[in-house]
């Protein structure tokens, strides 16, 4: 029966994986932003008929920045793989398809690679050094360290007793008209 690695192994096959994976996407977006600029890479996007080639051109340029330092750190994991999972499926549709499988004939080997092992690591976590993994650790150290207190339910609110003033309205008006009629009409001078 095949299993999976110990933890230990585990941990350090996952830093390893972010470490080439995030080196990988860093060079392909530092050379769109430095290198290329993004004037270029637009221009690169126009050229291979990318819609809207300026938005896709700073959207990959930032994802590929942005998602490379998120990978290494071990940050955001999912929310990373989610971006660059659209920016895989661009590129493969609009560039590497119709190129056949091989990298070499500009085929979409490398971006089906990159996209397995952000679906692999979006599932696996960051692993026990990345980011995500020391936050978890944290809140679950922190909700196991809070008091337990137990909050008093709050008991319901009494209904108010409701009276009846009818009655005295009724009397108190009985009283005055009973007094008028004592003292007679009320006299000119």
């Amino acid at each position: 029966m095949n299993r999976s690695l110990p933890s230990p192994a585990r941990d350090v096959a996952l830093l390893i994986g972010r470490l080439l994976l995030g080196t990988i996407m860093f060079a392909h977006g530092y050379q769109k932003l430095m290198i290329d600029g993004l004037g270029r890479t637009t221009q690169g996007f126009e050229s291979m008929s990318i819609p809207v080639a300026i938005y896709s051109a700073a959207f990959v340029t930032v994802v590929e920045v942005v998602g490379s330092v998120l990978v290494l750190t071990g940050a955001l994991l999912t929310t990373v793989a989610a971006c660059y999972l659209v920016v895989m499926v661009g590129a493969a549709v609009f560039v590497h398809i119709p190129n056949g499988i091989f990298v070499a004939d500009g085929g979409w080997e490398l971006v089906g690679a990159i996209a397995a092992v952000l679906l692999a690591l979006a599932a696996a976590g960051s692993g026990r050094y990345g980011v995500d993994q020391y936050i978890h650790s944290r809140r679950t150290v922190t909700a196991a360290a809070a008091p337990t207190t137990v909050m008093p339910v709050p008991r319901p609110a009494r209904p108010r007793p409701h009276h009846d003033y009818s009655a005295r309205a009724v009397a108190f008006t009985a009283d005055e008209q009973h007094d008028e009629k004592e003292d007679g009409p009320p006299t000119t001078p």
